[in-house]
């Protein structure tokens, strides 16, 4: 016959109490440290209600010792970006003496006190949207270079889209430029084939390396969410190509994505002047973490004996774009080395600041409490507010809890535009009236704003703001316009697991 187990002793039972207890009230105490009162409620849910499962996962996922050093609290890092910064310092006399730029020039205190990235100037190039013929530009650039070419990518293969950039980048170390180049550990490794793409880095001969790497047994131990999201292109320190386009085919390369026809619709912005020294600092800090290698001013200038070249005007576009006066830029670095959200700030007051109109794009979108109240108040007081947003999901628990925000910002008059499926809009942009905007890698999600390493541009250009309103017309012509009734209307069940997902993004 079968013995029952004995049952514990009551010292045991008044010793697991306890300890739940202390687990308890140690978490009241930590868990809000430094953290948004939504995530921290989040986590407070998941450790009440499974300690053994949340307490583990908070470590791993939660805690601050994973995320790695602040850029003020790292010497020889700030030292390294002062000192490619110090070229930049000094805007041109027209970027801040210029009327009605106010509003600019505080969001560029506001973000240069955060991130030590003073206000800047430069010039755009080109706006670019088809992915095939951005990578042509890319290469084009590439064949102009003569000293280096550095590029950073989320995510990026060998493809029939992508080809002739990395060709490009064989015909500039074959002539003797310095070519360097930063991947995301995990966005690598989300493409397929991505372990013959590193053999044929290696062949290349380009000096390469993998950023965030999550490797416990070889000492790479950190939080293993962390990604460096930022997508640069720098040649020569004389361009810059900054935006949403990861370096890979529209459909990831991804047979799953090519299966259901989904594909990427991204926009990026080429630029020349000094803005390209911030571009430069960007690149040199995540090549310091990744590499421990310190570039200097001198790894970074062309040898004047080189530089006669750039006097001639390579484009129509390079051409019309050097005539026109330098404009007032600044770059928001952003991500867990820099603190308080820098990007998260900068929209805010982007949107509080608005009068007439403001447009966002973003493939992801799930705002904090801030930004819910600078939209939403922007909308009640008569300003146009248009978010373009993907109809398209390719994660299910963003999607559901973006869906989820839809309701409060139809009923206080943001207009939603849904970009149809199956094509995914991947552009990350804001343009507030007639000449402020933003434009990079950072979604509107709070992974963007915490987590994630990001880079914007914001700029204070009638030009890059007339080039945004375009796009802006070309995605409301894909799109379609929700209205509240629709998503009002929704079965009981979506609006429950959109709840649900929304809770549990909050710990992202």
């Amino acid at each position: 016959m079968f013995t029952p187990p004995p049952e514990p002793p009551m010292w045991a039972w008044l010793l697991f109490g306890a300890v739940d207890f202390a687990i308890r009230i140690v978490a009241l105490g930590v868990v809000p440290k430094r953290r948004r009162a939504s995530t921290s409620t989040a986590w407070l849910l998941l450790i009440f209600l499974w300690p053994l499962l949340g307490v583990p996962l908070y470590i791993i996922f939660g805690s601050w010792w994973a995320m790695g050093r602040r850029l003020d609290r790292d010497p020889e890092a700030s030292a390294l970006v002062n000192t490619i910064l110090a070229g930049s310092a000094t805007p041109e006399p027209t970027a801040h003496d210029a009327p009605g730029v106010d509003d600019a020039a505080a969001l560029m205190r506001l973000t240069g006190s955060l991130t030590g990235f003073p206000a800047s100037s430069g010039r755009v190039v080109a706006l670019h949207n088809d992915t095939a013929e951005t990578f042509r530009q890319m290469a084009a650039s590439i064949d102009r270079a003569t000293h280096h070419v550095n590029a950073l990518y989320f995510q990026t293969s060998w493809d029939e889209y992508t080809a002739p950039f990395y060709e490009a980048l064989e015909r500039a170390k074959a002539r003797g430029v310095t070519v360097r180049l930063l991947v995301d550990h995990h966005g690598l490794r989300t493409i397929p084939g991505h372990k013959a793409f590193r053999r044929r880095l290696d062949d290349m001969g380009i000096l390469w390396h993998k950023m965030l790497p999550f490797a416990p047994l070889r000492g790479h131990i950190r939080r293993p969410d962390l990604r460096n999201h930022r997508k640069i292109l720098v040649v020569d320190g004389r361009e810059a190509y900054i935006g949403s386009h990861n370096l890979v085919a529209p459909d990831y390369d991804t047979p799953s994505f090519q299966k259901a026809g989904i594909t990427y619709d991204d926009t990026s912005v080429s630029l020349t002047g000094s803005i390209v020294t911030q571009i430069e600092a960007v690149f040199a800090l995540d090549w310091y973490y990744a590499s421990r290698e310190v570039l200097t001013p001198a790894d970074l200038t062309p040898p004047t004996t080189r530089e006669k070249d750039t006097r001639e005007k390579d484009t129509r576009e390079k051409e019309a774009a050097d005539e026109a006066p330098a404009s007032s830029m600044q770059i928001i670095p952003s991500g867990p080395a820099f603190r308080d959200e820098p990007n998260l700030r900068a929209f805010v007051h982007m949107v509080s600041s608005a009068r007439t109109h403001v447009s966002i794009a973003s493939p992801y979108f799930i705002p904090d409490e801030a930004l819910i109240a600078a939209l939403t108040n922007a909308a009640l007081s008569g300003v146009e507010v248009e978010l373009f947003l993907s109809e398209q999901f390719d994660q299910f628990l963003v999607g559901h809890a973006q869906r989820s925000y839809y309701g409060m910002l139809l009923a206080a008059g943001v207009r939603i535009h849904l970009y149809r499926k199956p094509t995914m809009l991947h552009s990350k942009y804001v343009v507030v009236d007639g000449s402020l905007c933003a434009i990079g890698s950072s979604n509107m999600d709070v992974r963007s704003f915490g987590l994630n390493y990001e880079i914007t541009l914001v700029a204070d250009d009638a030009r890059l703001v007339e080039l945004l309103h375009g796009n802006d017309e070309r995605n409301r012509a894909r799109s379609r316009e929700l209205t509240y009734e629709e998503w009002r209307d929704q079965p009981w069940h979506v609006h429950y697991v959109d709840n649900v997902c929304r809770l549990w993004s909050s710990l992202l």
